[in-house]
């Protein structure tokens, strides 16, 4: 994204960057909305042509996704200032590359995945729908970052018009994809969180074992759904941002290569990023056929879960 200058202020910060998020309607950006819509409609439709979703929510889940840009534009001044710290504390261009890579995805997911929780939730009937809606969110977040990533190279004289049309293909497909899986992937994480109840006691009685749920639950004294909820989304996050930092990484080396001239292995950086992305969506085409994501959950009534079944394991015990 673009370099904007940051008042110290937060108010301030959060004045310019409403402006900035404001801006991108005009009149100047418009041929670069119809640009970024393009793909943005071709990936609904791939996602959405099984599903039933409801069209209001489907795009009032899409506009506050791109709100998620907002966190983004206030503390880009402080995201800047921390990559530069990279590159001044480590020599290594790689590690680096690695670490700056891990340090955006998770900011970057995090801002998405508040955008899930403050608006998504409430329309949620199963685990699919967290996966398709935190798709939603992500689409809405590439979308204004397609807008501003096209208005910057079409006004760089340096880069020839063949170029600036390989960028615009490989912005809508390869890093909307990217975001696609990122967020799809949390989505699901963050869909059995909100059903965290009926799903471990779906688990439990498969006979799985929450080892460190149940250790965190006794030591903490806090509900097994609680704690179990919480971890998954921390999973979620931890997996999306993960999943992110690599596929910046791949970029990264590969302009790092390009700058340097070398673009033999820069070309094959680049096409490393091909079988990622594959293998990316066929897990989250894999999750969201998965049984479980279509089941609907009710809320189960009962004491809590892990407390239960260690009770009726001592009575098996005892009766043995």
């Amino acid at each position: 994204m673009n370099d904007v200058n940051l008042a110290p202020d937060l108010i301030d910060r959060t004045g310019e960057a409403l402006q900035r998020l404001a801006g991108v309607v005009d009149l100047e950006h418009l041929p670069f909305l119809a640009l970024a819509a393009v793909p943005v409609l071709i990936w609904l439709w791939i996602f959405f042509r099984h599903k039933r979703e409801n069209k209001l929510v489907t795009l009032f889940v899409f506009l506050a996704g791109m709100l998620a840009v907002l966190p983004i534009f206030i503390f880009q001044h402080e995201i800047t200032r921390i990559e530069s710290g990279l590159e001044n504390l480590f020599m290594n261009v790689a590690l680096v590359t690695a670490l700056t890579g891990l340090w955006v995805g998770f900011y970057e997911e995090t801002s998405k995945m508040w955008i899930v929780k403050l608006t998504g939730k409430k329309f949620f009937r199963d685990i699919d729908d967290a996966i398709i809606l935190s798709i939603t969110v992500a689409l809405g977040f590439a979308f204004i970052e397609n807008v501003l990533y096209f208005y910057s190279i079409w006004n760089n004289p340096a880069i020839e018009e063949s170029m600036r049309w390989f960028y615009v293909t490989f912005r809508s497909i390869g890093s909307m994809l990217l975001h696609i899986i990122a967020s799809g992937i949390f989505g699901y994480y963050f869909g059995i969180a909100c059903f965290a109840k009926p799903v471990l006691v779906d688990r439990l009685s498969e006979g799985k074992r929450f080892i460190f749920t149940k250790w965190i639950h006794r030591i903490l004294h806090l509900k097994s759904e609680t704690v179990f909820r919480e971890e998954k989304i921390f999973e979620g996050l931890m997996i999306a941002a993960s999943i992110h930092a690599a596929f910046d990484f791949l970029m990264c080396m590969s302009q790092h290569f390009t700058d340097s001239g070398n673009s033999g292995v820069a070309r094959i950086w680049l096409l490393m990023a091909v079988p990622f992305l594959i293998g990316g969506f066929f897990w989250l085409t894999y999750l969201l056929d998965k049984k479980e994501g279509h089941k609907t959950y009710c809320e189960v009534e009962q004491p809590d879960v892990l407390d239960r079944e260690c009770k009726v394991r001592e009575a098996k015990s005892a009766k043995a």
